[in-house]
């Protein structure tokens, strides 16, 4: 038998550009080499009015010798089968050169540890020129020349980690060459990375991770929560394990959206200009190493629907099961095996339940008594629905009490006439783009007024106590849509 050593052209440095990178994948991928280096500083930086085009990812972590950096510019430097730390994101030994060069053509890498800076650069030009894999060392002075001034600035002093990218075409070519093109995408850069790396700036208290900053050119990164775990109104699940791996699911519904505070709403991310809705991001959102790989989405596992849309599942899973997850070199899908789907499966649909008691019953203390609602649902055939207004609620039962048999009758043709004009599209509408109503905000008020009226009619018609007053009505339809609708009802009987 004859062996032949048969090594790849240099051009696949070239061809390698395709791999799928975009500016948000390729950043991303970048810092998951500047955390696995115990980063805890990490500063994009890229280039102003009157400056050559570059991007740099500057990080103060344990830097690299000489050796070290050299393995860290070869293709597969990295074993994939190796044994990691978990807190290690790496996987394939491709990230830093492929997410590089898909975004430049120009990549060079600066390091120092204990003080001492080595630098190398992959050029796609000069290797199409020479047809070489040759890899430059930059020494001394040629550093300084390469090295934009506000990355020189920047560089920490005893280690730490550049990656600069230049002759930005592929970027140029997507966003545009003005600076103001580049703003915008840096600005949705700055999102990308507050979603993915949210639990490494701002840990759970589970979370057995070294907190880290992010920011370009010296602005924080959006800090980003899906699960608004510090709201006391999310119900969440305990957490499960999936069979006899080390992955492990939990569960979140949100409290309904009229209920979200405005922090709330920023830590959700939401801008329907973006997409960013609670029916768009409702699903599985899958952490790998703590560092989210996807989310949104139930995998055809259930529909997205206005039902669901409060649902949140989290998986976390250890870089271990890469090979099981079928994860792809950006680190940006990742495909769950057939047990796996099978458990997400059922803990989506037992979760997907108390979302769609939330979005039917929004706001309603419980309360079993169909006379409590101000509104019945009147199913009819072919799945058709209405609403009308509930006449056996107390509050329009005592009303309604008040009045001669000519007012009745219109007052009953006005309730008709209102359930018949509810205005369903441009509801639906409103609900599907997360717009807040801004009854809620003057609905105690309201109600005070109307506890002063009812009790009124109360000393003329009925003629209840004042105990009897408050907990005949605390549970009943308005009032019951209130969390103070006791306190305001005892208000009334002492007016």
């Amino acid at each position: 038998m004859t062996e032949i050593l048969c090594e790849p052209d240099p051009t696949l440095m070239e061809s390698m550009r395709s791999v799928g990178y975009d500016l948000k994948t390729a950043v991303a991928d970048i810092i998951d080499n500047s955390i696995a280096a115990d980063a805890r500083n990490i500063d994009i930086y890229y280039h102003d009015y009157g400056e050559e085009p570059f991007i740099a990812i500057i990080d103060d972590g344990n830097g690299m010798n000489r050796e070290t950096a050299i393995r860290a510019m070869q293709l597969a430097g990295n074993n994939t089968t190796s044994e990691r730390s978990a807190q290690d994101l790496g996987r394939f030994g491709l990230g830093l050169k492929t997410a590089s060069l898909s975004q430049g053509r120009s990549l060079t890498l600066t390091s120092l540890q204990h003080g001492n800076a080595v630098a190398f650069r992959w050029d796609l030009d000069r290797i199409a020129q020479s047809k070489s894999w040759a890899l430059e060392e930059l020494r001394g002075a040629e550093i300084a020349q390469t090295l934009p001034q506000k990355v020189q600035d920047a560089l920490p002093t005893a280690h730490g980690t550049s990656v600069l990218w230049r002759n930005l075409d592929r970027l140029n070519s997507i966003f545009g060459k003005s600076v103001e093109d580049l703003d915008r995408a840096m600005s949705d850069l700055a999102d990308y990375l507050g979603w993915v790396f949210h639990r490494y700036l701002h840990p759970y208290a589970e979370d057995p991770v070294a907190q880290i900053h992010i920011r370009i050119n010296e602005v924080d990164v959006p800090q980003r929560d899906p699960f608004l775990v510090d709201n006391p109104a999310v119900q969440a699940t305990p957490p499960q394990r999936i069979g006899q791996t080390n992955a492990v699911l939990y569960g979140y519904t949100l409290p309904y959206q009229n209920r979200l505070t405005k922090k709330d709403r920023s830590l959700l991310g939401l801008a329907e200009e973006r997409g960013k809705t609670l029916f768009d991001t409702q699903g599985f959102y899958i952490y790998r190493a703590y560092r989210l790989i996807t989310w949104g989405g139930w995998y055809r596992m259930m529909k997205r629907s206005e039902l669901n849309k409060l649902c949140r599942v989290r998986i976390d899973i250890p870089n271990t099961l890469d090979a099981q997850w079928a994860l792809d070199i950006k680190k940006s899908t990742a495909t769950p095996p057939k047990v796996v789907r099978d458990y997400m499966r059922r803990f989506a649909n037992s979760l997907a339940k108390p979302s769609r008691r939330v979005q039917q019953y929004r706001g309603r203390k419980t309360s079993t008594d169909p006379q409590a609602r101000m509104w019945e649902l009147i199913q009819g055939r072919d799945n058709k629905f209405r609403y009308e207004i509930n006449q056996n609620n107390p509050y329009v039962e005592v009303f309604t009490e008040t009045l001669n048999p000519s007012q009745r009758r219109s007052f009953e043709r006005m309730l008709e006439s209102l359930a018949a004009t509810l205005p369903y599209e441009d509801m639906q509408t409103r609900f599907a783009m997360d717009e807040r109503t801004s009854a809620s905000d003057a609905l105690d008020e309201q109600l005070r007024t109307n506890a002063r009226e009812f009790w009124m009619l109360n000393t003329m018609v009925t003629h209840l106590t004042p105990d009897e007053f408050v907990q005949r009505y605390k549970n009943n339809e308005p009032f019951s849509l209130s969390r103070n609708a006791e306190r305001i009802l005892e208000e009334a009987t002492h007016e």
